[in-house]
This record gives structure tokens, sequence and C-alpha cells, in this order.
């Protein structure tokens, strides 16, 4: 990228820094040269040893970059999906890349018993997460006017209830044990303003955003802390840093 922007800037000075040179184009390639993005890692490792760390959709896509990144500052990391053979080789691949151990566990978010039954085991054999990142989701572009019901809560159901339901079951075992947690959503740019096409993701999306602002304020007193992201698209291969 510098490079880019490096061959850029010749190129304006060659020809005596013209229309381009007063655009917006070149202020933003002033500034890159000037103010280069970070491209290091910030924070050190072994940030997070010792912390357990959950992660639903955590098979692919974000959830797998997060497990990843995560694994990688030195968090014991779990992750939970639907499909177990995914999960299978998502743990195995992060943890050849990290070799630190990464426990998986086949789960559907929108099921309560069976959220239950995955913390049972996980409180029992490891403890209660550290850290928790509600990642699960579904989504699919469609006209509005086309949404059947069926589509419109196959998506809420997923993205809210999986949410509210994963967050309420891990919270109630945090509050009877006195131990303090982090809660990390993932939401969309369009939680707040609304987007065409996306009628059911945006409205289950506002609805995380809701939950995160209201239990940030009625459990922090338990030592909880809620926040919620939109990282807008990403290219998943390179996020992960997988082949």
């Amino acid at each position: 990228l510098n490079d880019f922007l490096d061959l850029m800037l010749d190129y304006t000075d060659s020809v005596s820094k013209r229309s381009l040179c007063t655009s917006q184009v070149c202020m933003s390639l002033d500034h890159a040269k000037y103010f280069p993005p970070k491209t290091t890692p910030m924070l050190p490792p072994g940030t997070f040893d010792g912390k357990l760390a959950f992660i639903t959709g955590g098979a692919t896509g974000l959830g797998k970059g997060l497990a990843l990144n995560l694994s990688q500052l030195g968090a014991k990391v779990v992750i939970a999906s639907r499909s177990a053979e995914r999960l299978k080789k998502t743990a195995e691949e992060i943890s050849q890349i990290t070799g630190n151990e990464v426990l998986d566990f086949r789960m559907d978010v929108r099921d309560p018993a069976a959220i239950k039954a995955v913390f049972d085991d996980l409180e029992s054999k490891h403890g209660l997460p550290d850290i928790i990142v509600n990642n699960a989701a579904g989504n699919f572009i469609s006209p509005s006017e086309r949404l059947s019901a069926n589509a419109f809560t196959t998506v809420i159901n997923i993205v809210l209830y999986g949410t509210a339901f994963v967050t309420l079951d891990v919270g109630k075992r945090l509050i009877k044990n006195k131990k303090g947690a982090v809660f990390l959503a993932v939401s969309a740019d369009y939680a707040d303003s609304g987007s065409g096409y996306v009628l059911h993701s945006a409205c289950a999306k506002a609805g995380i955003e809701s939950l995160t602002k209201s239990l940030a304020s009625e459990w922090a007193k338990y030592g909880m802390r809620f926040n919620a992201i939109s990282p807008g698209p990403a290219i998943f291969c390179v996020i992960c840093g997988f082949s």
C-alpha cells in the first residue's frame, strides 16, 4: 500500500501537481504518506493469558478471525457453531498456528436448552468465560415486499434471539458466581440508519444494540462490560490470515 501511495505521489509531482493535487484524492494521499496505517499488532503477546474466550459463529468468517487473534494473544478459545465438521477443522487449524488449546462445541444459538447444556459442560470443566463474543448471524439480501414471515423470523431468531439467549444464560451464571466478564456483540452500520433490502437484519441488529446498551447499564454493577462493533464488509481469508 505504501509503495502504491509513493508511486501516486510521484505521479502528481511529475504533472506539476495540477488538478489531482487540489483534489481530495491528493489530500488523502498526503495524509496516508505522513500518517501511515498501523499494520503491526496493537496488543502485546500474552495480553489474554489465563482468559477464557467464548465465540459463537466461531468456525468461519469474522468469528474465525477473532478466535485466531484471541488465541494468538494467549486466550484459551472456545468456538461454537452448528457445524461439527467446520468446528473441528477450525479448532485444529487455529491450535496448530498458535500452539494454544482451542475447544469446540456444537451449539444452535436459537435453542436455549442447547445453550444451557454447553455452558453446563463448559463451566464444570473449564469455568465460566471472561470474554463472550456474540458473532453468530444469518443474513441475505431481499426486497422487503418479497420477505415471508419465515424468512424474517429466521434471521431474527439467529441474530437477536441467539444473542439474547447466550447473553442471558452466561450472564446469570456470572452473577451467581460473582464474576465479571466482557461481552462483545457484532452489529452492523445500518442498525441505526436502516437500509433497504436487509430489513430483517437491520431489525435484528438494532435489537442487539439496544440489548447491549441496556445490559451495559443494568449489569455494570456486577463487573460486566458490554460493547457492540460494526466491522463492515470483510475479506475473510485476509482477516483470518489463513491460506
